[in-house]
């Protein structure tokens, strides 16, 4: 009977310790997702500036965690060093609108032929954005990111505590 609880206690102990790693590494790429985000947002800010032609605009619809969400698209095209990019990005961390009304208003700036200013890295030229800079959003993968590392060291800690 010991030896039986003492196995199911490991087993119990292995399985808390390999979900906590999961959720561990998880939380760790989300987080580091996220910081590279807000980098390339702040470095976007000190890009230099192509001029560009807006070639098509348009909203799709997105079905993220159930909800419907309207994403503005622009496609433009741009010059540097005499070779031509195309590019798709309006800013980084830009997420979708729940109204197809306030994702169009976005887009009634970027109107098919327009002339465009475009910010591209210097480092490589075909990644670009037409707004630098980026809106801070509380995602729901910050909220599991931050959920998973608190189990896990919660897990952890208990685990320690018991004496295993």
């Amino acid at each position: 009977m010991r030896m039986e609880t003492l196995s199911l206690s490991a087993d119990t102990l292995f399985l808390q310790f390999a979900t906590a790693f999961a959720l561990c590494a998880i939380a760790c790429g989300l987080i580091l997702a996220g910081r590279m985000t807000i980098r390339r947002a702040a470095d976007s800010e000190k890009w230099p500036v192509a001029q560009g032609v807006v070639l098509e605009t348009s909203v799709t619809a997105v079905r993220e965690e159930g909800r419907q969400r309207f994403r503005p698209a622009v496609r433009y095209s741009y010059e540097v060093d005499g070779k031509r990019y195309e590019c798709n990005r309006i800013q980084w961390a830009a997420a979708g609108f729940r109204k197809y009304t306030r994702a169009r208003r976005l887009l009634d700036r970027y109107r098919s032929g327009s002339a465009v200013k475009v910010h591209y890295d210097p480092s490589r030229p075909g990644m670009a954005v037409l707004q630098t800079g980026h809106t801070a959003v509380l995602r729901p993968m910050h909220i599991v990111a931050s959920t998973a590392a608190i189990y896990t060291v919660f897990t952890i800690g208990m685990a320690i505590a018991a004496g295993h």
